[in-house]
C-alpha cells in the first residue's frame, strides 16, 4: 500500500477529502440555519462558540495528523509493523484526549461563555449546547483520529462514504428533535446539540469498521510494546502540531472577543458570513490533507526532491482556487446572506466581509498546504513557535490598530486576520524553502 499511495496523484487522494472537509464544514452551517428558523440568538450564541470548538478539534486533529505522518512514513519506508502500532498508540491516544476535553469543558461551560462577553439569551443558549455537545467530544476525537489513519492508507474515498451517510443522520436527527417527530418532546437548541454528538458517534462507529475490515488493522501486544519506540516521535511532533493550531483558534478567540465588543450587529455578521467563508478553505484543507499524505509517505522513502515538486504543485493550486472561490462567494454574498437574516444591516455587513476574505483565502490556503508539508516530515516546530509569535504580535496588532484605531470595525479585524495569514505563509515558504525540514524525519 505504502508504494501505491506515494506514487498517486494528490487529486486522486486529496478528491474525496475536499468533499469530507465540505461535509464537515456543512455541519455547523447547517446548524445555523436550524437555529436561525427559530432564533437569531441561538444562532449567534452557539455560532460564537465556534471558536472554541475550533480549539478543541484542532488540538485533537494536529495529534491525529501526526500520528498519521509517523505512520506514513514507517509506511513509505515498508515498515508496516512500526505503522501498525502508531495507529494503535494514536488510537488509544485520542480516546483518552476526548474524554479529558470532556472533563475539562463540562464544569467551565458557563465561564467559557461568559469569558467571550456573551449576556442574555445568546448566553443561555450557548451555555446550553456547550453542556450537551461536550459529551460527543471522545466520539468526535475518534472520528478525527480514524479518518486520518484511513486515509494515511490511500482510502479516502470511504472517509467520504461514512461522512456522507453521518451528515444525513444529522439532518435526520435535527429534524426530528427541532419538531417533536416519533413522540419526542420538541428540543431547541439541545436538539441541535443532540443531533450533533450523536452524529459524531455514529461516523466514529462506521469508520472503526472501515479500519477493521477494509483496512484490516487489528492491534496485537507486540504493538502495545513496540509503541514505546514511536512514542517519543509522536510527543516531539504532536505537541507542537498541536500548539499552532490552538494558538491560531485562541487567536480567533480574541477576534470574536473583540467582535463581541462591537456589538450584536458585528456578531451576527460575523458568524454568518464566516460560515459562507468557509467555502472557499474547503479545495486548501483537502489539497493540504492530500498533499500531507504523499509528502510523508514520500519523505519515509526518502524522495526528498518529490516531496518539494509534489508542495509547490499543491502550494499553486491551493491558494489560486482559494482566490477563485473566495471571489465567487464574494460576488454572491448578499443572496447568500439573505439564507440566514432579512436584517438589511446584518447583509450588508456580511456581505463587506465576504469581500475582506477575497485577500484574507490565497494565504490561508498557503499556510495550509506549507504547514501540512512541514508537518508532514516531522518539521512541527516552526510553524508553532515562529507561526504563534507572529500571529499574536503582527496579526493581533494589524487587526487592533485597523479595527480600533482607524475604526474600520469588523471589516479591521478581518483585513487583520488576512495580514496574519500573509506574515505566517511568508514565514512557511522560507521555512520549507530551506529544506531544514530533511532533518526532522522520524525513519
Amino acid at each position: 500500500m505504502a508504494d501505491n499511495v506515494k506514487d498517486r496523484s494528490i487529486i486522486s487522494l486529496s478528491w474525496p477529502l475536499i468533499i469530507t472537509f465540505g461535509i464537515g464544514v456543512f455541519q455547523p452551517m447547517m446548524d445555523s440555519w436550524f437555529l436561525s428558523r427559530t432564533s437569531e440568538s441561538a444562532a449567534a450564541g452557539v455560532g460564537a462558540l465556534m471558536p472554541i470548538l475550533g480549539t478543541i478539534f484542532m488540538a485533537i486533529q494536529a495529534f491525529s495528523q501526526a500520528g498519521a505522518s509517523i505512520a506514513s512514513q514507517f509506511m513509505g519506508a515498508n515498515s508496516s509493523s512500526h505503522a501498525r502500532s502508531t495507529i494503535s498508540m494514536v488510537l488509544v491516544g485520542s480516546l483518552l484526549l476526548g474524554v479529558a476535553m470532556t472533563l475539562l469543558v463540562f464544569p467551565s461551560s458557563k465561564w467559557i461563555v461568559h469569558a467571550l462577553g456573551l449576556d442574555g439569551d445568546t448566553a443561555k443558549f450557548g451555555i446550553q449546547f456547550l453542556q450537551i455537545v461536550c459529551f460527543g467530544f471522545v466520539f468526535r476525537a475518534l472520528q478525527t483520529t480514524l479518518t486520518a489513519m484511513i486515509a494515511t492508507h490511500g482510502l479516502t474515498i470511504w472517509n467520504l462514504i461514512g461522512n456522507s451517510i453521518t451528515i444525513a443522520l444529522n439532518i435526520g436527527l435535527n429534524i426530528i428533535f427541532l419538531n417533536g417527530i416519533f413522540g419526542i418532546p420538541k428540543m431547541h437548541v439541545e436538539g441541535v446539540a443532540l443531533a450533533t454528538a450523536l452524529s459524531w458517534a455514529f461516523s466514529s462507529g462506521i469508520l472503526w469498521l472501515v479500519l477493521r475490515f477494509k483496512v484490516h488493522h487489528k492491534t496485537k501486544k507486540v504493538d502495545i510494546k513496540r509503541s514505546r519506540v514511536v512514542l517519543g516521535d509522536w510527543i516531539r511532533i504532536g505537541l507542537p502540531a498541536a500548539a499552532e493550531p490552538v494558538s491560531f483558534q485562541l487567536f480567533q478567540v480574541f477576534i470574536t472577543a473583540m467582535v463581541v465588543h462591537l456589538g450584536t450587529l458585528a456578531v451576527t455578521a460575523r458568524v454568518f458570513s464566516a460560515n459562507f467563508a468557509m467555502f472557499a478553505i474547503i479545495l486548501g484543507v483537502g489539497l493540504g490533507n492530500g498533499n500531507q499524505i504523499l509528502v510523508a509517505h514520500l519523505v519515509g522513502a526518502h524522495d526528498y526532491q518529490k516531496a518539494n515538486r509534489r508542495t509547490f504543485q499543491s502550494l499553486i493550486a491551493s491558494s489560486s482556487l482559494g482566490f477563485l472561490v473566495a471571489l465567487i462567494v464574494a460576488l454572491l454574498g448578499p443572496h447568500l446572506m439573505s439564507f440566514y437574516t432579512n436584517n438589511p444591516e446584518v447583509i450588508e455587513l456580511g456581505s463587506a466581509c465576504l469581500w475582506c476574505d477575497v485577500i484574507l483565502q490565497p494565504f490561508k490556503s498557503a499556510n495550509v498546504i506549507l504547514t501540512g508539508s512541514l508537518r508532514a516530515a516531522g518539521d512541527s516546530k516552526f510553524p508553532a513557535i515562529f507561526g504563534s509569535l507572529m500571529m499574536w504580535t503582527l496579526g493581533a496588532g494589524t487587526a487592533l490598530f485597523l479595527a480600533f484605531v482607524l475604526d474600520l470595525g469588523l471589516i479591521g479585524l478581518w483585513l487583520g486576520m488576512a495580514s496574519d495569514e500573509f506574515y505566517r505563509s511568508c514565514a512557511n515558504l522560507w521555512r520549507w524553502k530551506s529544506g531544514r525540514w530533511k532533518n526532522a524525519t522520524v525513519v
